[in-house]
């Protein structure tokens, strides 16, 4: 009707904001290699970063490198109340007790823990905690619905390949070794079985949610998902493989061989720089739009763009143009259930996409689930 408003333009994503995955904790850790941080982001001391929070690994990992500000968003408070856990955990507690208050190592009393590192929260984060003395008590790295799904998956093949097979796996001194022993004795009929159950479209709906993968590419995920996980257990060293350790473990090998956050010496300065950590809860869409012009000098934004249309990807593409600095660099993945979102040279020339540095992540990755990654650098 001629002079009516607009119709409001609908949130990028807003279904899966609906979802029922995110009405509890969907992460307790961030199952994308951390490399994309170090090889892809390259963070540097002053930077204003804009992280997608999730399991708040990478948030924290890019605080350690110096970063000015981390402004860290998910629209999930759970996630911004799990953030605010593991900093009060850095803040209030030795390094050997935030691994147990995390359910990372034993602990006779871990709500014992919780009442010390309590004190270090702020008032919302503290009434959440304390509303969840069970998921408390149980340890909240442990706690996420993913975490969960890979906790089972990682139970289901202890069960298959037995426990001395997987500590073989996870002590194999070479590739060449890890290689051997993959195809001799952990590649069968019983193995390709058990992927092509739990990696099956209808459990991955039922462990995450459909909404994850309203935008799937065609054909079923299983095949995909079975060969990345050859891949990472053929190709990537599984002894320092932290991903994995967690997965069969649900803990990490050391404090050398574990997220970046949660290695020697990282928690108590995790501590010291909280005062540089933003957490906001709200949607990408609104933290970009409510943001001046050169505003960011890295984006970490996970796998963010798999819940979008093009449309919606090419209308978060701009806003993260305007809110760029000079040289900006940009990461995110694609999981492997979804159509991967690129980059349009044409809509967007400013954006150089680094093929050769997302490809070399891509190789090295010690996780399987993600069929790609994007790294670029945003020219102004």
């Amino acid at each position: 009707m001629s002079g009516s408003a607009a119709a409001p333009r609908p949130r990028a994503g807003a279904r899966v904001a609906e979802a029922r995955f995110f009405r509890s904790l969907g992460y307790s850790s961030v199952w994308e290699d951390e490399a994309i941080v170090t090889e892809g982001l390259r963070p540097r001391p002053g930077d204003r970063v804009l992280s997608i929070t999730s399991g708040g690994c990478f948030t924290l990992q890019l605080l350690l490198a110096g970063a000015e500000e981390v402004v860290s968003v998910d629209f999930s408070p759970h996630q911004t109340a799990l953030l605010a856990f593991k900093v009060a955990a850095a803040r209030a507690l030795t390094e050997e007790r935030v691994w147990a208050a995390l359910g990372l190592r034993p602990a006779e009393d871990r709500l014992a823990l919780y009442r010390t590192l309590r004190e270090a929260l702020e008032p919302e984060a503290r009434a959440y905690w304390d509303a969840r003395p069970a998921m408390v008590g149980r340890g909240v790295a442990l706690a996420g619905r993913q975490d969960r799904y890979l906790h089972a998956v990682g139970g289901a093949v202890r069960v298959l390949q037995g426990d001395g097979r997987v500590r073989r796996l996870l002590a194999c001194p070479d590739l060449d070794a890890q290689r051997v022993f993959y195809d001799r004795e952990w590649n069968g009929s019983r193995w390709r079985a058990l992927c092509a159950v739990v990696f099956s479209r209808f459990v991955l709906d039922r462990a995450f949610d459909p909404a994850h993968f309203a935008h799937a590419r065609e054909g079923g995920p299983a095949a995909r998902f079975r060969a990345a996980a050859e891949r990472l257990l053929r190709d990537v060293p599984a002894a320092t493989n932290f991903y994995l350790h967690y997965l069969f473990t649900r803990t990490y090998a050391s404090d050398a061989c574990c997220p970046a956050w949660l290695r020697r010496g990282a928690p108590g300065r995790v501590g010291a720089l909280a005062g540089r950590l933003r957490p906001v809860t709200a949607s990408l869409d609104d933290v970009l739009a409510a943001s001046p012009d050169a505003s960011f000098d890295a984006f970490n934004l996970s796998n963010a763009f798999d819940w979008l249309s093009e449309e919606e990807h090419a209308r978060t593409l701009a806003e993260i143009v305007r809110t760029a600095r000079p040289g900006a660099r940009l990461c995110a993945w694609t999981n492997l259930v979804n159509t991967p979102r690129r980059v349009d040279p044409a809509r967007f020339p400013m954006i150089e996409v680094e093929h050769g540095i997302a490809r070399g992540v891509d190789a090295r990755c010690r996780t399987p689930g993600y069929s790609e990654c994007l790294v670029a650098t945003i020219h102004r």
